[in-house]
């Protein structure tokens, strides 16, 4: 059984010594580098560009035709596996992505053809469920304002928020999709003990009231919730979950968080809800255009936080990655899979 492992900026051989211990399962290991993301932002433009245009809207190291076709397993990181790949690897029977989503990766070709698809689903969850409470602290509760604010010498007090700022057990919280991400969001939100609602188009109520929280519908969701946090997978049935009519039902004291994909949100709608002060605020990780540009509306807003895509990074993500595909593959070797 021979594997191959495309290595990146983000996931190195030394990363991925785990898969060194295949050799025991009868797996032939070999590695390879991909220099096209030699670094850490090529490796976050491929992600960002695959996300909106699928693996066949980012190059791959032609070289990589010749090297997969021996392959029985292809261990990959975000190095997208196009038609023209898989149609090079006449023996490929797995491809195993060690992220969280496979938009890298031609999903619908692989499986007309036969070959299994496996993925690190909850690599980022516990990352980006930090991060969400991070990120909805830091902007009702004005902690990155304020630090901003001093360090350019000001003692500030007066923010877009006075007169609303709460404590969070008196609030109601909103999580739209309740997937690895927004269970954990639920879980950590408990010690400040808000009421929590949620909404999630492809889970069934009963579900959520069997791990104890409230569904309620997308609209209901809108209107009574003073922070909605976001995390569904983006596709083309999500694209806009959150548009303008949706920001419309909301409270002008609500806070809106997106830590999962920019373009859940309708990005011109928020930017201008928050610019009319029909909203009160966002946090946000993850835009339309990555870097976000210097003349952006969110870059003029003072009701909103910015990070620059960091929810997941994580040592322990990149750690979750290589741990949760490991055990995929020896029980696959082990039980015969192939």
């Amino acid at each position: 059984m021979k594997l191959l492992c495309i290595c990146d900026a983000g996931i190195n051989r030394e990363t991925v010594a785990e898969l060194n211990k295949l050799p025991d399962l009868g797996a032939e290991v070999s590695y390879y580098d991909n220099e096209m993301m030699d670094t850490i932002d090529k490796v976050m433009e491929c992600m960002h560009e695959t996300e909106l245009k699928g693996p066949e809207g980012y190059p791959f190291p032609e070289d990589l035709l010749e090297l997969v076709k021996d392959a029985d397993i292809i261990v990959d990181h975000v190095t997208p596996i196009t038609k023209a790949l898989v149609d090079a690897a006449p023996n490929l029977k797995i491809v195993a992505v060690m992220r969280g989503g496979c938009d890298n990766v031609a999903v619908d070709y692989l499986r007309e053809k036969g070959i299994t698809v496996t993925n690190a689903a909850w690599r980022s969850a516990n990352a980006v469920a930090d991060a969400t409470l991070g990120m909805i602290l830091a902007e009702t509760k004005n902690i990155a304002r304020s630090h901003a604010a001093l360090k350019n010498g000001r003692w500030m007090k007066d923010f877009p928020n006075n007169g609303n700022i709460h404590d969070l057990q008196t609030r109601t919280v909103g999580i739209i999709g309740f997937g690895n991400i927004g269970q954990r969001v639920a879980q950590r939100l408990k010690g400040f003990e808000p009421r929590i609602i949620v909404h999630d188009p492809y889970i069934p109520d009963e579900q959520i009231e069997k791990l104890g929280y409230q569904p309620v519908s997308k609209e209901q969701l809108c209107r009574e919730a003073d922070v909605i946090t976001i995390h569904l997978r983006q596709s083309e049935k999500t694209e806009g979950f959150i548009g303008k009519k949706e920001i419309a039902m909301m409270k002008p004291t609500a806070t809106l968080i997106n830590t999962a994909r920019a373009r859940l949100v309708d990005e011109e709608a928020l930017a201008q809800a928050l610019a009319d002060q029909k909203l009160q605020g966002a946090s946000l990780d993850v835009f339309y255009e990555e870097p976000l540009p210097s003349d952006h509306p969110f870059m003029k807003l003072e009701n909103v936080t910015i990070t620059s895509h960091i929810a997941g990074t994580s040592a322990d993500t990149i750690h979750n990655s290589v741990v949760i595909i490991m055990e995929d593959l020896k029980t696959k070797l082990g039980t015969g899979h192939f």
